[in-house]
């Protein structure tokens, strides 16, 4: 898979997006949403660690954010530092205060950027303040917080570290799709990563070309090819150029749920963000499907290997 653009390409990308935004009809727009923390130490979950900021990732989700309005999605909350509590991600089946309904599983779509980690086989991530005694998410699992779908949310972008590493596919299932719920709707899309992912504003490409490319080529397709990064971080001293080696990789993923093994898989591979009407929500979660590089080798876990 090509996780490079000529000049020339991406021209050509550009001009593709143009055609799309004047054909998208307002019934194939999506409504959708950003929400970024780039400034930690000012907020109670991790008080005065400059060490945990990082300002260059609202911009990120930001890129991804402005392109998904650019090709005639409507542009609904973008939320970065401020008051990022729990209670915007987490469930009304978990608490009976979550809101979720009104943040994150409001719009069609929505990124979310922040520090992420390992809860146990499922996307643990960090909130800037603490909310009902917690300051962190937990997708995965039915002991989690989150569990997006059931309302309007059908593509979520995790960028965020060990946000879907490949032993989470298993638990992702049940934040997915709600069983025994009134509502019959269900995550279509979930991306992240397996191990670290990095931040920096030369990635903002990155996003925008996912937003781009998720118009022409299904989102899991257009999320993984574009943020896989060979042998290009925490390189060891004496080798810079990863000539040894030692340079390690950035693996992004993505996710569907389906009643069949086939039914995931043909989502996975076949649906966009402006075909999703055509999909309807999954209707069960018996199965999933992945996208991913085999081998691929991140900071943080062992290499990709479902």
């Amino acid at each position: 898979m090509t996780t490079r653009l000529s000049t020339r390409r991406f021209a050509a990308r550009l001009l593709a997006g143009a055609v799309i935004s004047t054909a998208i009809s307002s019934a194939l727009a999506l409504k959708v949403d950003m929400y970024a923390i780039g400034n930690w130490s000012g907020g109670n979950c991790a008080p005065g660690d400059t060490d945990s900021d990082r300002g260059s990732w609202p911009g990120m989700a930001q890129s991804w954010y402005d392109w998904m309005g650019l090709l005639g999605n409507t542009k609904t909350g973008k939320f970065v530092d401020g008051n990022t509590t729990l209670q915007r991600f987490c469930d009304p089946a978990f608490n009976a205060n979550c809101k979720d309904y009104v943040w994150v599983d409001w719009p069609d779509a929505a990124i979310v950027a922040l520090h992420g980690f390992d809860a146990g086989d499922a996307w643990g991530g960090l909130m800037r303040n603490s909310w009902n005694g917690r300051c962190s998410l937990k997708m995965g699992t039915s002991t989690g917080t989150t569990f997006v779908g059931d309302n309007n949310l059908k593509f979520l972008h995790a960028s965020s570290c060990l946000s879907l590493n490949d032993s989470y596919f298993g638990n992702m299932r049940v934040a997915m799709k709600k069983q025994n719920s009134s509502s019959t709707k269900g995550l279509h899309v979930m991306t992240g990563f397996h191990g670290l992912m990095w931040i920096s504003s030369s990635f903002n490409g990155d996003y925008a070309d996912t937003a781009i490319d998720g118009h022409i080529m299904p989102v899991a397709n257009a999320w993984v090819t574009n943020h896989h990064k060979n042998n290009q971080f925490s390189c060891a001293g004496w080798d810079p150029f990863g000539w040894f080696g030692t340079c390690q990789d950035q693996c992004p993923t993505a996710m569907t749920v389906g009643p069949t093994a086939a039914n995931a898989l043909y989502r996975l591979t076949h649906e966009r963000y402006n075909n999703s009407a055509s999909f309807g929500p999954p209707t069960g979660r018996n199965y999933y499907a992945w996208m991913g590089y085999l081998g691929c080798d991140p900071v943080g876990q062992d290499g990709f290997n479902p």
